[in-house]
């Protein structure tokens, strides 16, 4: 019993020591280890750690056996003195934590600060947060864009095209930069071609002109309904009486919009399922199948960045 204490104080030191090491490894997996979306960060601009890492398309049963073969020479060439990103603090940035850096996954409209349009950036752009908006095109991020021909001023682009992390992404090395933006710069290629084809098989449908009009003119219709329902709210008792006496027409307006919608989008969508085989698809697209092979290479060569 004469070591009892000295040993049991060195083990709990160590056992600490090693937890302390360890834990940020981990973090950036344990969401999707338990299963659970993460709530989006103070102005819902953060996607969940449980968002998909791969999209469906492309994934055939050759496409993964070829990318595990090219994942398990990824992790052979990464670089012995390479820290994983979460010991430098960086993995995706969830609520309550303010992001430090960002990059695209898509083709992202970029704009000044008072909203003028400017032009865009494909996905695997990376830059500095600096801080988040809200407009008529929803959430919007005011950032710094690294990229050849922009200025190095405040930029807004859209939340949705996106993911922030927390910490520098200065303090990744050149290698794990190049792959970073080499993997979201796929997963734009990917979402284009996906909508492109997604366009082709909408331009065949002999009802998706009637549909989208019929789409866009219900849509606008609510959103107008919605901003006087919060100019109601402000108003004075006789102003919110007109209003009143407004939105109560426009509720009956529309009633008769959205059956005019449910009848044409059941045109449209009988059709679509009619002519199901004539349509092209996205997942059989040999160019989807091809960027997605190399986007699974390297997942491993940015562990918990890939989403």
């Amino acid at each position: 019993m004469r070591y009892f204490w000295p040993i049991y104080l060195t083990a709990f030191v160590a056992g600490t020591v090693i937890v302390f090491m360890a834990a940020p490894l981990a973090r950036p997996y344990v969401p999707e280890w338990m299963k659970v979306s993460t709530p989006s960060a103070t102005t819902n601009v953060v996607r969940p750690v449980a968002a998909a890492r791969i999209q469906s398309s492309g994934r055939t049963a050759s496409a993964n056996s070829t990318a595990a073969g090219q994942a398990s020479t990824a992790i052979q060439e990464m670089h012995p003195d390479e820290l994983p990103p979460a010991l430098h603090g960086i993995y995706l940035a969830q609520r309550s934590e303010r992001p430090g850096w960002g990059i695209t996954h898509q083709r992202a409209a970029y704009y000044t600060p008072d909203g003028s349009r400017v032009g865009h950036v494909e996905g695997g752009v990376l830059f500095d947060f600096q801080g988040v908006r809200t407009s008529s095109k929803g959430s919007m991020v005011e950032c710094i864009l690294h990229e050849d021909n922009i200025p190095a001023t405040p930029m807004l682009i859209s939340a949705s095209d996106a993911f922030l992390f927390t910490g520098d992404h200065k303090k990744l090395s050149q290698r794990q930069r190049n792959d970073l933006k080499a993997y979201y710069t796929l997963t734009g290629k990917i979402a284009g071609r996906r909508k492109e084809i997604l366009q082709q098989a909408a331009d065949k449908n002999p009802f998706f002109s009637e549909y989208q009009a019929a789409y866009k003119t219900l849509m606008t219709h609510v959103e107008k309904a919605k901003q006087l329902s919060r100019k109601r709210d402000k108003a004075t008792d006789q102003e919110k009486i007109q209003i009143e006496d407004t939105l109560r027409q426009m509720k009956t307006t529309e009633a008769q919009l959205r059956k005019t919608y449910d009848a044409i989008h059941l045109k449209f969508r009988t059709w679509k399922e009619q002519h199901a085989d004539e349509i092209p698809k996205p997942e059989d697209d040999a160019q989807i199948q091809q960027w997605t092979q190399q986007r699974l290479a390297l997942i491993p060569r940015v562990p918990g960045l890939a989403y």
